[in-house]
């Protein structure tokens, strides 16, 4: 009777087991089907621009499983699923829905909006892609709905209150009396412009992300010593600006520059320059040698045309983003210090709002940090080593007596953490015979896709600009004839790479600033950082 018992035992557990892993098998599989059931996806057009009239819409929905994004597969789709419209577009509205089933495995999906091609940089259809991450809400909603509402990529504000902003800020800049490359203009290029396309970098996400292998450049003859009247580019919008491809739900590289749109917001503004120089030598005589450079700085303005932040760009950071109070202005133009580098080299022309000081940078590796110790040293404002480009509505008399330092002269309502920036007094300094030159020109920078073409919603009903620099305007790619990075070990030079055109630059380094500054920021390097050395408060800037 035992054997007999063990065996009904044993085989009374099998089975239960056997029970208890189908019913477990059947649950992951129910689990596995309920994924694959299809979803209805439902998709709306609004405003549909006149030129697209005729166009067939289609779909593309793109499932990419990235739980870490930086993996090497990450940005190989794992289904690609397209749905083509039926009928061309003959109205303003159009809709499209669908069933499509869901891989079973999947963290992101792109749905991208094609055949607008003809108005690509000129209306937006807000973000295109639209990301969708895999979540349980996801999951739980049986229909997926999203609105592409499109909106012109026109500046809305008129161009004489740009103009008139643009003048009000436009910086006082001061150089070291040794500097070789001043900025000049781009306009004398005009004639040479022709684009060349170059291999992108192995490493650049560009790759994974779009399939892109090459990006475009153009090389510039060397007139270094030619036509070096001083201009400045600038463009003003609302501050509530957004570029597609930076949700929070999207996948990294996949930004697109030329979609981007506007909205009034609260009325702040922001005033974007660019300053062109022929050369960039440094910041030693080792390396980042290129032709080109554009170094920007931009301000946060309030409706009524307050200044209220100031951020500054360069070696492809943000330096500095802080209160206009914590800088040292006249008559709201900020002053400005352009570094040159060590070692003899004249520098990569970084720009600070702080004179007098050093910053030591990474050279790209250990050998050449040992080589080269490359600085950025920047000047102090001193008549009798520093010279300035001025704005033109500024004369030698109104800097006879210019305010160097915060001003503040009650520090009892300082706390001890702010006193630390208040180590050297502030001085008044007659300015008046630094003077080299003036900035000759303000040129406004376009969107790049209303060049030359009549206006829809802009409120000056034009876009008309200087045949001299529509060429730039509309260029995406890189100023000079170093598109790329090159390291040469045997020559101890490294070449660096030219500047991306300004309007596709300020994108990348300004746009997510602005749109809602919340806390002061600087850049720090090997020894040493740009951020404030002083505090200010309203008695700060000169009036």
């Amino acid at each position: 009777m035992k054997p007999i018992k063990q065996i009904f035992t044993y085989t009374s557990l099998t089975a239960i087991l056997t029970l208890v892993s189908f019913c477990s098998n059947s649950s992951e599989k129910v689990s596995e089907i309920s994924n694959q059931v299809p979803k209805r996806f439902q998709f709306k057009l609004k405003s549909i621009p006149k030129e697209l009239k005729g166009e067939r819409i289609s779909f593309t929905l793109k499932f990419f499983l990235c739980p870490d994004i930086k993996a090497k597969d990450c940005y190989t789709p794992v289904s690609i699923k397209t749905h083509k419209g039926g009928k061309p577009i003959q109205s303003s509205t159009d809709q499209m829905t669908f069933l499509e089933v869901v891989p079973n495995q999947w963290t992101h999906l792109s749905i991208h909006l094609d055949g607008i091609e003809k108005i690509h940089g000129k209306y937006s259809p807000g973000h295109n892609p639209h990301w969708i991450q895999n979540t349980d809400s996801f999951l739980k909603n049986p229909n997926i709905t999203h609105e592409f509402t499109f909106l012109s990529q026109e500046n809305l504000i008129p161009n004489r209150k740009q103009e008139l902003l643009a003048y009000q800020f436009a910086p006082i800049l001061v150089f070291h009396k040794d500097k070789k490359y001043l900025p000049t203009n781009i306009e004398k290029y005009a004639n040479y412009f022709q684009s060349k396309e170059y291999t992108l970098p192995n490493k650049d996400i560009r790759r994974k992300s779009l399939g892109q292998t090459t990006w475009n450049y153009v090389e510039f003859p060397d007139l270094r010593e030619t036509e070096k009247q001083t201009h400045l580019y600038y463009h003003v919008r609302y501050a509530n600006a957004t570029v597609s491809g930076t949700t929070k739900e999207a996948l990294p590289g996949f930004r697109d520059d030329e979609n981007y749109w506007y909205e009034v917001g609260n009325g702040d503004m922001v005033v974007s320059y660019w300053i062109w120089y022929d050369w960039n030598e440094g910041p030693t005589k080792f390396g980042n040698i290129h032709q080109g450079d554009l170094e920007s700085y931009a301000l946060l303005v309030s409706k009524e045309g307050k200044p209220k932040r100031i951020l500054l760009t360069g070696h492809d950071h943000i330096l500095l983003d802080t209160d206009f109070r914590n800088i040292n202005s006249l008559k709201n133009h900020p002053i400005l210090y352009v570094a040159k580098g060590n070692m003899g080299s004249d520098g990569g022309n970084p720009t600070s709002a702080y004179g007098g000081y050093t910053v030591k940078l990474h050279a790209g590796n250990a050998l050449f940090n040992y080589i080269s110790d490359p600085w950025d040293v920047f000047p102090s404002f001193d008549p009798e080593k520093s010279i300035l480009i001025i704005p033109k509505d500024l004369s030698e008399k109104d800097l006879t007596n210019v305010k160097i330092g915060s001003g503040i002269k009650d520090k009892s309502i300082l706390t001890n953490k702010d006193s630390e920036y208040l180590s050297e007094p502030t001085r008044y300094v007659d300015a008046s015979k630094m003077v080299k030159q003036k900035i000759e020109k303000l040129v406004a920078w376009e969107e790049p896709g209303w060049v030359g073409q009549t206006a829809d919603k802009d409120p000056d009903g034009h876009h008309k600009v200087d045949p001299k620099v529509s060429s730039f305007f509309k260029f995406r790619g890189r100023l000079g004839k170093h598109p790329r990075s090159d390291l040469r070990i045997r020559e101890l030079h490294q070449y660096g790479e030219s500047p991306e055109n300004a309007p596709f630059k300020t994108n990348i380094e300004q746009h997510y600033t602005f749109e809602s500054p919340k806390s002061e920021r600087s850049y720090t390097d090997r020894e040493g950082n740009y951020g404030p050395k002083f505090l200010g408060n309203d008695s700060t800037p000169q009036k």
